[in-house]
């Protein structure tokens, strides 16, 4: 065992995860290694943005064959920075444990070939502007009367119905009109957006869970006929995850304002504090028992002494006000004392807190390396790449990462052969840009 806990076959020097099983089929997390739980599942995905091709690749991740379709000359997806030469790392992750082929689907030849391989797959994915598909004959109604059946998951900007549905939309659009972005930000500064692609992490989450359920409903719940739909609006997955803002405004008229990193208002104890050496670290506490942890760890007496008698039950009013109390005394501190000697006391204390991390922080942290969330895996242009490991764990199965995302077309020949193209047929319909 190294001195992460985990064995030696399982980490490098750094405390990256090496993916595999040993050769007596132990994994390296110290378990009896079964196969990956969503073998055999077959996935075209035929997205072009990264929402729906994010639910693929987590398929992929837990052991789906997914083949991605891209245009034989324009990828959206591979012109994102950053890049390595002409590599964007973008593609190369989240297109990575899956086949790459390239067919114009708006082609009469390229919609046959999309068709017949949709006849092989249990799950489409798609992400195109609502009608597109339609367009080019290749909608559910199409795919339904070419005896197709699977579970089609659709994201857009807007969803398939409603008068927004044919806007185009990305990430930054759901991140405006779900709300997301009006609470964000501080009290008298502008709606802040992240800076990651969250509002389509989140749809493709959610476009994920979708296929699962659709495909546990028609295995359950009668017998599968056709296209089983699964829509996702861009922005109705982190709408849905905003707790209180619509049940808030309909019940006191007023609609949530910006907090910024403090939630007194919320009867939290959160903020980002900043040490005397410079480091940002935050707290957070929900109810008695925990904002006490924390105000132990900052030695104030009087305040845990209110805690004890109960002023977490008063009014709203008299909570916020405590709270706000208690979070001015959190900043003094912090500023009073460097991050080794805080975080000391917030441990001993037993308190919820973290220091803010970069990418730097995560790559040395042991806990990421414990878990196996930091995987190296192969890339045909840059060698091993560094990125996420697989998310959530099954501590009873295997689940490998074998590839980044490849070269354009890289899967052509042994795909397209798998569905009885010869050879001959290939080449043609490389010389008629069908791939």
């Amino acid at each position: 065992m190294t001195d992460r806990g985990v064995t030696d076959q399982g980490v490098t020097d750094q405390g990256v995860t090496k993916q595999g099983v040993t050769d007596q089929g132990v994994t390296d997390r110290g378990v009896t290694g079964q196969g990956p739980i969503l073998e055999g599942l077959r996935v075209l995905d035929l997205s072009h943005q990264y929402s729906a091709a994010l639910s693929a690749s987590l398929l992929a991740d837990l052991g789906a064959s997914v083949i991605a379709v891209e245009h034989p000359t324009k990828t959206s997806i591979r012109t994102m920075l950053p890049r390595k030469g002409e590599q964007s790392m973008w593609w190369s992750v989240i297109q990575r444990g899956k086949r790459v082929v390239t067919l114009d689907i708006n082609s009469e030849r390229g919609r046959e070939i999309a068709i017949q391989m949709a006849r092989e797959a249990d799950v489409i994915c798609e992400n195109f502007r609502p009608g597109t598909l339609e367009r080019w004959h290749l909608g559910p109604a199409d795919l339904t009367e070419a005896g197709v059946n699977a579970v089609m998951l659709r994201i857009s900007g807007f969803g398939q119905t409603g008068p927004l549905r044919t806007r185009p939309g990305f990430g930054t659009i759901a991140e405006a009109i779900s709300g997301f972005a009006h609470l964000n930000g501080e009290p008298d500064g502008p709606p802040t957006f992240p800076s990651s692609t969250l509002a389509d992490g989140v749809a493709a989450t959610f476009g994920a869970f979708g296929i699962m359920a659709a495909l546990w409903g028609r295995a359950n719940n009668g017998p599968p006929t056709g296209i089983e739909v699964v829509d996702m609006a861009l922005f109705e997955g982190l709408f849905r995850i905003i707790p209180t803002q619509i049940a808030a405004y309909q019940q006191f008229g007023v609609a949530p304002l910006r907090p910024g990193n403090k939630l007194t208002s919320h009867g939290v104890l959160r903020n980002l504090f900043r040490s005397a050496d410079g480091k940002w670290f935050v707290v957070s506490a929900v109810g008695p028992v925990a904002i006490r942890r924390i105000l132990a760890a900052a030695e104030c007496d009087a305040q845990m002494a209110r805690i004890d008698e109960g002023v977490m039950t008063s009014d709203p009013t008299g909570v916020v006000e405590f709270l706000d109390e208690c979070d001015a005394l959190l900043h003094v501190w912090a500023a009073k004392w460097d991050w080794a000697t805080l975080e000391k006391r917030l441990v001993e204390a037993d308190a919820v807190h973290q220091q803010v991390f970069s990418a730097d922080d995560i790559v040395a942290d042991e806990q990421f390396q414990a878990r196996g969330d930091l995987i190296e895996v192969p890339d045909d242009v840059l060698g091993p790449v560094l990125m996420q490991g697989v998310v959530p764990k099954f501590p009873s199965r295997e689940h490998t990462v074998r590839r980044a995302g490849p070269a354009r077309g890289a899967d052509n020949d042994s795909v397209f052969a798998e569905f009885g193209l010869s050879a001959a047929t290939i080449t043609a319909l490389r010389q008629d840009g069908v791939i």
